[in-house]
């Protein structure tokens, strides 16, 4: 009943939502048109299910490769002018059925609400691939909570086999309103696991050892090629890779009903504290940004679509923000000679204002500060960000002129995937999920493009042209790649394209993971955010 409930009253719902309080942050100018959520990938409209899609939807636009332009210039005005959108159907898809209740309940009511592990949370984490940090702090514990190890070389540099608080995308950290640093996983489905220990089946080539990836490199020039998904949307998965970003929640000034939370025990390695001793103590999490990638194939009605993964990412919605005068990806920022023209600047002005909001990582009683502030290290300690024995752990690890990042989003989200997050969070909240409080950021995919006219400084070789998290790329959002000396680029598809294996010329087919076997070379090809 409550299934039939939903799906006749929601799209009444939706309208006067839309109409009457826009959830933000808000995005350009849109049309009269409205896209349509699809709930589940096996073509049922009206309710949410478990099912993990496979691939997108009909998208008519995606065979064309002359004269194709992506998102630049006008929004859709029709549903075949709208190419976007079966990206964004799957990426909620993915996002619903990724975090659906583990137990396996079957019903929505059941699966978005009860307690416990996310199906994703039951994926192979990168450490079980390729092996735990050198150094970890030893937890013995009563109860059989999960483990975040912040784990180090031993000399004082943090290490990214296990969890991180560094970005992977800066080697900076990112400090939310409490003082606590920001902290980072990665998972990966089944069938990436297999793929990355036994390419084709032989595991004399595996990708998790410095002497496979060699051997790898013999019998493949031509780089890795992870399983890619079926073509047609419920058919079998492809690879998929999950990052997720999580605040440790403050009970005195965080709701955490707001969020997915789990309750962890936080292992910290010695030389990474303060005072040198390690500690391993319990904290409350809330979920606040999550990657999904999946590997999508090459099919030929669809030839604008390059195997090139589909990337979803998704925030929480108080966590940053939008910025005052944003950029988007229709047009960029503006003029070039235009004081609001933030292209390869690490900062895109001050933030709109939002009377009342609570965010994670901007201060509104600090709003005469910069916005989005890397994080700079004292001078004179062994590790570059110590962490403080007992919370808030950022205290008096970096200057005080950068100790608050004050997070803002520089690029607006697109207008019509904005109006799908409306319709996917109210379904949510129907069913007073927790996850109606993400919204979707936006959905990137690999495209051949014709550059506009006149130029765009937004790259022309994904759609949309840039896309970042504001917790898991907060200092490269603006950059475009169009300078080598510069960090970035704040875009999926263009910085995963430098992944390479232990060579560093063979193409690691848009996958990070297998620089682990050596990861203090892997990180120092990243160019920090300053």
């Amino acid at each position: 009943m409550k299934t039939l409930l939903v799906g006749i009253v929601l799209p009444l719902l939706v309208a006067m939502a839309i109409v009457a309080s826009p959830l933000r942050p808000v995005a350009q100018t849109q049309s009269s048109y409205q896209p349509q959520a699809q709930f589940c990938v096996t073509g049922n409209t009206g309710a949410l299910c478990s099912k993990l899609p496979a691939y997108i939807g009909p998208d008519s636009r995606l065979g064309l490769t002359v004269g194709y332009n992506g998102l630049y210039g006008d929004p859709p005005r029709s549903a075949s002018e709208d190419v976007q959108t079966p990206f964004d159907n799957m990426a909620w898809q993915m996002f619903v059925a990724l975090n659906w209740a583990a137990s396996g309940v079957e019903s929505a009511a059941q699966g978005l609400t009860a307690p416990g592990p996310r199906v994703w949370q039951a994926y192979p984490k990168v450490s079980a691939l390729f092996g735990n940090s050198k150094v970890r702090a030893g937890c013995p514990q009563a109860l059989a909570l999960p483990i975040f190890y912040i784990g180090s070389y031993g000399n004082g540099k943090p290490a990214p086999n296990n969890e991180e608080f560094l970005q992977a995308s800066t080697n900076l950290p990112l400090i939310d309103v409490n003082g606590n640093w920001t902290l980072f996983e990665r998972r990966v489905n089944a069938i990436e696991a297999s793929y990355l220990r036994a390419p084709q089946g032989l595991s004399a080539q595996t990708l998790t050892t410095r002497d496979g990836q060699r051997n790898f490199i013999k019998a493949n020039p031509k780089g890795a090629d992870f399983t890619a998904s079926a073509s047609v949307p419920d058919g079998k998965n492809g690879s998929i890779e999950i990052k997720a970003a999580w605040r440790i929640l403050d009970p005195a000034k965080d709701d955490a009903s707001k969020y997915y939370t789990q309750n962890i025990l936080l292992a910290v390695s010695g030389d990474l504290v303060r005072n040198g001793k390690p500690f391993c103590r319990s904290e409350k999490v809330g979920l606040v940004g999550m990657h999904i990638l999946q590997r999508n194939p090459f099919v030929e009605q669809n030839k604008a679509l390059l195997p090139q993964w589909i990337w979803a990412t998704f925030e929480h919605i108080d966590n940053a923000p939008l910025a005052q005068a944003p950029c988007n990806v229709s047009n960029g920022c503006g003029s070039a000679t235009s004081p609001t023209y933030w292209i390869n600047k690490p900062s895109c002005g001050p933030a709109a204002t939002a009377p009342g909001a609570h965010y994670s990582f901007y201060n509104p009683a600090q709003s005469g500060l910069g916005t989005n502030i890397a994080p700079q290290g004292l001078l004179g300690t062994k590790t570059q960000f110590p962490w403080n024995p007992t919370r808030p752990y950022a205290h008096g690890a970096t200057s005080q002129a950068t100790a608050i990042p004050q997070a803002v989003r520089c690029w607006q989200i697109y207008p019509t995937t904005t109006v799908l997050n409306e319709q996917w969070r109210m379904a949510l909240g129907s069913l007073k999920s927790v996850f109606q409080n993400y919204m979707l950021i936006g959905t990137q995919w690999g495209g051949q493009l014709e550059p506009p006219t006149p130029p765009n400084p937004v790259p022309a070789n994904a759609v949309p042209g840039m896309l970042s998290n504001t917790t898991l790329e907060t200092y490269i959002q603006n950059y475009n790649g169009s300078d080598p000396s510069l960090p970035g680029p704040g875009s999926c598809v263009s910085c995963h394209n430098f992944a390479t294996l232990v060579d560093n010329k063979t193409s690691a087919n848009f996958s990070f993971l297998p620089s682990l076997v050596d990861p203090v070379a892997g990180r120092s090809m990243i160019k920090t955010a300053r």
